[in-house]
């Protein structure tokens, strides 16, 4: 195992990197490293409070490892922030801090290879709340191309995907319920969907959601699938992906005008999933999703739903909460947990919550 040790405080540690980062040159690289910074350093400002999971914990403390290293290489020598973190003790795989931080540049999770602990004392600083945009000249910025490409459904749809299989049912009304109620209630652009845990419906709901957008729109809508954990679109709709979506994430990120590849099952709607098959890191890139999130609401879709990851499973939905404009969270009757919900409800904090979706 290796004990990591901070001098000082992880939030201290990011506020450094804040620092020198907003006092250097204004390249869309270390633009996009100060948006991660920030983001980061108000997640952990939630622990005081919100005292996070231990595998949320790790897996922080390899994001602010990683951006500390990026943060190294982007600034010039003079302003690089200072080393925080000191090798304690390695019992396990001989690895060093260096070492952690090359495998998460590379791609490759930790948790596969050692465990970090770290214990963070009292912060003394207060995170900024801020709604920062990767392309503020927005409108300056060209339409975004898209590459769609038709596809076939499955033939043997997942039963829970009634906006297809049973149109004129009940279940499916219900959709077309929560599809005006949405725009009734500040008609959201970006809906990201989640649950508290895993297998508590919420990639049905973001199926069958978007399928009841496509219903009420007057242009086009995107199914986009942004859990990288467990992806489960692709297998419940019956197709495999032109393109992945994780493959044009990383690929987005060095070439953000380039044309997006979508999936065309059933016009107007849209889809970009993650192919089971994938096998790269499961870490979300915010700034990569931040990049795909504003080039899309530049493609001509009346609605975006994005399937995310479970809240407690992880960050990632914590990290990509600035990209959206609310979240819905869906639970089973009889079967999700009341305390997971809550604890999941304290994680998400104060990012647009825009309701309960109950299934049975």
């Amino acid at each position: 195992m290796v004990s990591v040790a901070f001098p000082m405080t992880v939030e201290r540690q990011l506020d450094e990197i804040v620092e020198k980062l907003s006092t250097s040159d204004t390249s869309p690289s270390v633009r996009a490293l100060l948006i991660e910074a920030r983001r980061l350093r108000s997640i952990i400002a939630n622990w005081r409070t919100v005292p996070p999971l231990p595998k949320v914990r790790e897996e922080m403390l390899a994001r602010v490892l990683h951006i500390s290293s990026a943060a190294g290489d982007a600034l010039p020598p003079s302003k690089r922030p200072r080393p925080q973190m000191a090798l304690v003790r390695d019992t396990t795989h001989g690895l060093d801090v260096d070492t952690i931080i090359r495998m998460h540049r590379d791609g490759r999770p930790s948790r596969d290879h050692t465990s970090a602990i770290v214990r963070v004392e009292d912060p003394g600083s207060t995170a900024l709340s801020e709604d920062t945009m990767i392309a503020d000249r927005e409108a300056a910025l060209p339409q975004t191309p898209l590459d769609v490409r038709p596809v076939e459904l499955g033939a043997d749809l997942s039963p829970h995907l009634v906006m297809f299989n049973e149109p004129h049912g009940k279940r499916a009304d219900a959709y077309r319920a929560l599809r005006h109620r949405l725009v009734h209630a500040g008609d959201p652009k970006v809906i990201g969907v989640t649950s508290a845990g895993p297998r508590e419906g919420k990639t049905t709901a973001a199926i069958n959601l978007a399928a009841a957008l496509r219903e009420g729109a007057r242009g086009r809508v995107l199914l986009l699938e942004a859990n990288l954990r467990a992806p489960a679109v692709a297998n419940m709709m019956g197709f495999t992906p032109p393109v992945c979506f994780g493959e044009q994430l990383i690929q987005h990120r060095k070439a953000p005008l380039a044309p997006w590849t979508a999936a065309d099952p059933l016009s107007p709607l849209h889809v970009m999933a993650v192919n089971p098959k994938w096998r790269r890191s499961p870490l979300i890139d915010p700034i990569a999703f931040s990049i795909a999130i504003d080039r899309l609401r530049m493609a001509g879709y009346d609605y975006i739903v994005v399937d995310t990851s479970p809240v407690l499973d992880s960050a990632d939905v914590n990290l990509i909460a600035d990209s959206v404009d609310g979240l819905l969270m869906t639970a089973i009757a009889k079967k999700s947990n009341s305390k997971a919900i809550k604890r999941a409800m304290n994680q998400i904090g104060t990012m647009a919550f825009l309701g309960t979706v109950l299934l049975e």
